[in-house]
């Protein structure tokens, strides 16, 4: 893979296609906002980097999907499983953001194409997590809505305060990318590879070595960096609502983390310097992906993409 540029994995997360504060987006709307993102690739492209994954994440899309299931549940039994919905939203957001990259190169007179891969996420099936559901996902119930749920469907159902209660899953840790040798292939034919969307489609494989879907979400930033490391990927780049990482986030020495190696990072994070339900996901894939053999990782803005692959802002995780 090699090229003028190092090859790049961009991470999105959710907002990549959402309005922020807004719960109702219409699909007009996300094309618009997939704009916004994908003109920063392109700009990528036109100062020569030309080798890029994307993946992304899709926190709000899934959402929709199980409300769309609870508005429609007189007219049609719940029966889309979880595995189902996150292959759904692959399809609509990598169709979005595959379709307007592709418009912005003809407009910029850019020869280059994207390519939406539905990826698969082989989990291990005696991974802990799966006897301590954490992840919270579609809609609040009430609770005897709750406890209906919890017989009908077996689902395991939390209470969130003030709130109501709702479903949460297991997000099992990501063993390898089923679709692995696709990514590798579009990047020779020089597309856009895009993929892993919402750290991917969960499976399992059976003692016959067969795939079979479960449900379960796996942290999109741990799949995307194994997949960078798994085809050897330069850099691996996480783009999210914050500038940077910081140390004392809600306190009042609250400092950002610029360029910083791995093993420093680590003791951070040990420390308890980073919530598991808010950037500590994204700082062990950086760590993981660094001492796999990546070059660097990179946490910033979504709209601080070019300055940060420049080294002016984020946080830049370099080997030891």
């Amino acid at each position: 893979m090699s090229s003028d540029k190092p090859t790049t994995l961009l991470a999105f997360g959710g907002n990549a296609l959402n309005l922020k504060g807004h719960e109702r987006v219409h699909q007009k709307e996300e094309f618009i906002v997939a704009r916004r993102s994908m003109e920063r690739v392109v700009d990528l492209l036109e100062d020569g980097h030309h080798k890029i994954v994307i993946s992304h994440g899709n926190g709000p899309q899934v959402g929709r999907i199980a409300l769309q299931q609870e508005l429609t549940q007189d007219e049609f039994p719940r029966q889309i499983t979880l595995d189902v919905c996150v292959a759904d939203s692959q399809g609509r957001i990598g169709f979005i953001l595959q379709n307007v990259f592709d418009n912005i190169c003809v407009e910029r007179g850019i020869n280059k194409k994207a390519s939406t891969v539905i990826t698969q996420v082989v989990v291990d099936q005696n991974d802990p997590a799966f006897l301590n559901p954490t992840k919270p996902i579609g809609v609040f119930y009430s609770e005897s809505e709750a406890k209906t749920l919890e017989l009908e469907r077996d689902w395991q159902m939390r209470e969130e305060a003030g709130k109501g209660w709702r479903r949460v899953v297991p997000s099992p840790r990501p063993v390898e990318i089923v679709e692995k040798s696709i990514f590798i292939e579009l990047l020779k034919l020089n597309f856009i590879a895009i993929g892993v969307g919402g750290g991917g489609v969960p499976v399992i494989r059976n003692e016959q070595g067969e795939l079979r879907g479960i449900e379960a979400v796996i942290d999109k930033d741990r799949s995307s960096a194994l997949l960078a490391k798994t085809i050897g990927v330069d850099q691996f780049v996480m783009l999210t609502e914050a500038s940077s990482v910081y140390l004392d986030f809600m306190g009042p020495n609250k400092r950002a983390i610029g360029k910083i190696k791995a093993s420093k990072l680590e003791e951070y994070l040990k420390a308890g310097q980073f919530p598991e339900g808010s950037m500590g996901p994204k700082v062990e894939a950086a760590i993981d992906f660094v001492r796999s053999g990546g070059k660097r990782a990179i946490i910033a803005n979504l709209f601080d993409l070019n300055a940060a692959l420049a080294g002016r802002v984020g946080t830049q995780v370099v080997p030891d």
